[in-house]
């Protein structure tokens, strides 16, 4: 009888090691060497919800030779960017990834520079094959910081547009 239990006891352990493993999400975690490189933003832009507002095209009013996106091998990012007429700026901060994301986790006291950028601190790109991203992120943004013809308009809902390739 205590041989049935033991096997008994067995299968259940089994059982439940197989179980545990399959609702593992470390599983679907990739290494960050995998998508380790520099891209270049193709777009960058926030599409306003409402058709009356313009389109603020980031791209436009960014230096494409100096923006960019690091993923180094370590699981860091930096951010490198600069907007027409001023210094280069970069920001930083730890990413994950996994068969179709990668999530980038910026340093929440550089808030202020993602909000330059109509960005979160933290945000999610889909991986659109081995060499490129791409996200539609719905955010509310103070386009009056962003640029002087959107005079008066603080809370604006919208849609930020990311296109992004290996360089």
């Amino acid at each position: 009888m205590r041989s049935s239990h033991l096997a008994i006891l067995s299968v259940l352990c089994a059982i439940g090691g197989l179980l545990s493993s399959g609702c593992d999400s470390a599983d679907d975690e990739v290494d960050p060497g995998d998508v380790a490189g520099e891209y270049v933003f193709a777009d960058f832009r926030f599409v306003p919800d409402s058709p009356l507002l313009p389109a603020a095209v980031l791209l436009d009013t960014l230096v494409a030779s100096n923006t960019r996106l690091q993923l180094f091998s370590s699981g860091r990012f930096t951010l490198l960017y600069q907007f027409a007429g001023t210094n280069p700026e970069f920001i930083g901060g730890d990413f994950d990834a996994t068969p179709d994301r990668v999530r980038l986790i910026g340093r929440e006291d550089e808030e202020e520079f993602y909000r330059q950028l109509l960005l979160s601190p933290e945000f999610t790109l889909r991986r659109d094959g081995p060499d490129a991203f791409s996200a539609s992120i719905a955010r509310t943004v103070n386009l009056e910081e962003f640029s002087d013809r959107y005079a008066g308009l603080r809370s604006v809902a919208g849609v930020v547009m990311l296109e992004l390739v290996r360089r």
